[in-house]
């Protein structure tokens, strides 16, 4: 997931996309630094230089932007991180407390006899270890909560920069399509850190559908009960 994250092109605005506008009357916006037509939900990352098609943010981790093509790689290897740590918290304490009883009778298990030194400097490194591996569970909790959220509602972390308080997402279409539009529609797939033809996200980046409901054009906005 995270080579997947490197170096997969989070997408890129296809070339002479909005010159025809066809029947469309809606506005559209203009980047100047890239001299394209920006389709919904396509930002300008200054560190890429370049606009990104459904673009959540620039991860310094990844040195790559967080787009459509790779968005579902970025929430995978946030997970999977977070199953080895896990790993690791539930794993350690056990290994520590064996360790500290040891020292605590002045006795080696098994009858082994590495040097104090040793057998010291390599317990308080485990402790070490599973202290930084709580702190970052911790961490990634509230991460991963706050991704799949905005997964969940359709939103990416700029859209939601930008949220009003409980307002919903024009592009949310209910939780399994939104879902689908990030980690593809075959479910058993969604796992898989690459892309086949079943397990690519649903769409295409460019054209986005939106609830009828909640938005007639860019400028006027229905109740949802209507």
């Amino acid at each position: 997931s995270f080579y997947q994250c490197v170096m997969t092109d989070p997408g890129l605005v296809p070339p002479n996309w909005g010159f025809y506008m066809g029947d469309e009357t809606k506005r559209r916006r203009y980047c100047k630094m890239c001299n394209v037509w920006k389709p919904d939900r396509t930002h300008h990352c200054s560190i890429c230089n370049r606009c990104i098609l459904n673009m959540d943010h620039h991860c310094p981790w990844i040195n790559n932007c967080v787009g459509f093509y790779n968005r579902k790689f970025f929430i995978q290897l946030l997970v999977y991180v977070y199953l080895s740590l896990g790993v690791v918290v539930t794993t350690t304490p056990w290994e520590m407390l064996c360790r500290v009883m040891i020292l605590w009778r002045g006795m080696w298990a098994k009858g082994q006899t590495p040097s104090d030194a040793m057998f010291v400097a390599s317990t308080c490194l485990l402790g070490l270890a599973f202290s930084l591996s709580v702190c970052l569970v911790c961490t990634l909790t509230n991460f991963i909560r706050f991704h799949v959220r905005l997964v969940v509602d359709n939103y990416t972390t700029i859209e939601n920069l930008e949220r009003e308080e409980k307002a919903k997402s024009k592009f949310d279409i209910g939780r399994a399509r939104n879902w689908e539009q990030v980690f593809g529609a075959t479910k058993w797939l969604w796992w898989l850190p690459m892309h086949t033809q079943a397990s690519r996200p649903v769409g295409d980046g460019v054209r986005w559908r939106v609830h009828y409901t909640r938005i007639v054009d860019e400028d006027e906005e229905l109740p949802e009960n209507q």
